[in-house]
């Protein structure tokens, strides 16, 4: 048995339902927002404004929306695969990026300790093994460590 740190199944639902459905409001609400932005006399660009104002006719209400959703959906995917998350075993950590998978067994772990949102696992000689931003709790970090006798240096 292991602990997971990092993106839960629910964070990454709610992450594709907040990038797409922001990207589906924006979109369908363009020609409006766009339209508003034009009259705001120090705004640049008011030529394309006034061309995105103007894509509010027939068909473009349908496929505007459907387009804000594919560019949601696809730039939660881009957050989601560029995540950083660690199981951490009696023997060894293993850190997962995207398909990515690389174990780094208990005797190369001197120091693991928590900055912000960043883990900073070290290892012999000063070497850093690790340092990237883990989604999870700073709680769950540290029990995931300190339950299984790592030298935790966070409090």
């Amino acid at each position: 048995m292991h602990s997971s740190l990092g993106l839960t199944g629910a964070d990454k639902a709610w992450t594709y339902a907040l990038l797409g459905g922001g990207g589906l409001a924006l979109f369908a609400a363009s020609p409006w927002l766009a339209r508003w932005l034009a009259e705001v006399p120090f705004v640049p660009f008011g030529g394309a404004l006034d061309w995105v104002g103007g894509l509010d006719q027939g068909w473009l209400l349908v496929v505007r929306p459907l387009v804000g959703l594919l560019l949601g959906l696809v730039a939660a995917m881009v957050v989601i695969a560029d995540e950083y998350g660690l199981e951490v075993h009696d023997d060894a950590v293993v850190v997962v990026h995207g398909e990515d998978r690389r174990t780094v067994p208990r005797a190369d772990i001197v120091g693991i300790h928590r900055d912000g949102k960043t883990v900073h696992i070290d290892g012999q000689g000063g070497r850093v093994i690790f340092a990237k931003s883990v989604d999870a709790g700073r709680d769950a970090v540290r029990e995931a460590f300190v339950s299984r006798g790592y030298p935790y240096e966070s409090s």
